[in-house]
């Protein structure tokens, strides 16, 4: 297979996990009656295609996120785009920060690396696609100046525990992993 060939193919599997994750999120929270969502569990998904991908993945992280917003969540094309931007963006630049701390590779040459790790992905990735996705609602009119603050929170909290009940437990399985294999 060309190497163009998969990276496409990697996109779209991507896609399909980030889309098929939201959507099944979407559908037990709504079907109890919990909205907006405590918890998004494809940031994880985000930021693990970002760790071993890199920017590359970057189009299928938009897509999953342009799909999900629009076809699961039910929002305007133009605002699934501009959530798609920073949920992309967020997670990639995440990845690399995790990556350069750990010299590039996969695995967290120290306790510190993996304390780094976690403190990107738990806080700063999901501060940064809050901040995109909270201020996309605002500039389209959909969320009152007052009630900004409290939606970057609770849009940064769904996206810290999703990648802290899915992406943090995944960095400690290939640390151990690693860690078998030296």
């Amino acid at each position: 297979m060309s190497d163009n060939r998969k990276i496409i193919m990697e996109n779209l599997a991507v896609a399909a996990a980030y889309w098929i994750v939201s959507h099944l999120n979407w559908v037990v929270f709504s079907s109890v009656g919990v909205l907006p969502m405590p918890i998004w569990p494809a940031a994880a998904v985000a930021i693990i295609a970002a760790l071993y991908r890199g920017w590359a993945i970057g189009s299928g992280i938009a897509l999953g996120t342009i799909l999900a917003n629009h076809f699961s969540l039910g929002a305007p094309w133009a605002f699934a785009c501009c959530i798609a931007v920073m949920n992309t963006l967020g997670p990639l630049l995440g990845a690399s920060l995790i990556r350069s701390k750990n010299g590039g590779g996969l695995h967290f040459k120290t306790a510190g690396n993996m304390g780094f790790a976690v403190f990107v992905g738990v806080f700063l990735v999901p501060l940064l696609t809050a901040l995109g996705g909270i201020g996309s609602k605002f500039m389209f009119g959909f969320l009152p100046a007052g009630k900004v603050v409290v939606s970057i929170a609770r849009w940064g909290m769904a996206h810290a525990l999703g990648t802290f009940v899915f992406a943090v437990p995944y960095f400690a399985w290939l640390e151990s992993r690693v860690s078998h294999e030296r």
